[in-house]
């Protein structure tokens, strides 16, 4: 499991502008932490609200004159899988639930201050177990969206 902490402290980053519409994103930018390579830059976290990103993509990037990504590309797509949660209601907990999914080897990131959370899953990792473990939230009480999904159903 990648610790993501020392994952940030180790790599680049890339700014990300976003196209804020009614207040969401509740960001303009969104860093993700990336690799450089040799043909453009891996991503090493799950984003938040970029689509069809996942971990393990290697992205090649056209910049504005703040160095932010106005638009980028895809040079290589991983084979894991993103997904996107956002609690609606604050008195349901995703602990235990977030908790399942680091056992099954995903890697979560959120933002907690607008209860929303981004899952890597891992290639290997049986989609139908993540299904399970989702299922245990109540739809009624958080949004869930599969921005960049590539495992084989």
């Amino acid at each position: 499991m990648i610790n993501y902490d020392q994952s940030i402290k180790q790599s680049n980053s890339l700014a990300f502008s976003l196209k804020v519409e009614d207040g969401w994103p509740p960001v303009a930018i969104e860093n993700i932490p990336c690799t450089k390579m040799d043909l453009g830059f891996r991503i090493d976290i799950p984003p938040l609200f970029i689509n069809d990103l996942s971990v393990g993509d290697v992205v090649s990037v056209e910049l504005d004159t703040s160095n932010n990504v106005i638009s980028w590309n895809h040079v290589f797509q991983s084979n894991r899988t993103t997904i996107w949660i956002l609690r609606l209601n604050k008195e349901q907990s995703i602990s235990n639930v977030l908790i399942q999914l680091n056992k099954l080897n995903c890697n979560t990131v959120s933002l907690k201050e607008y209860d929303y959370f981004s899952i890597d899953v891992p290639h290997d990792c049986s989609i139908d177990l993540i299904d399970n473990c989702l299922l245990k939230l109540n739809q009624e009480f958080f949004s869930i969206v599969y921005p960049s999904f590539r495992h084989n159903e």
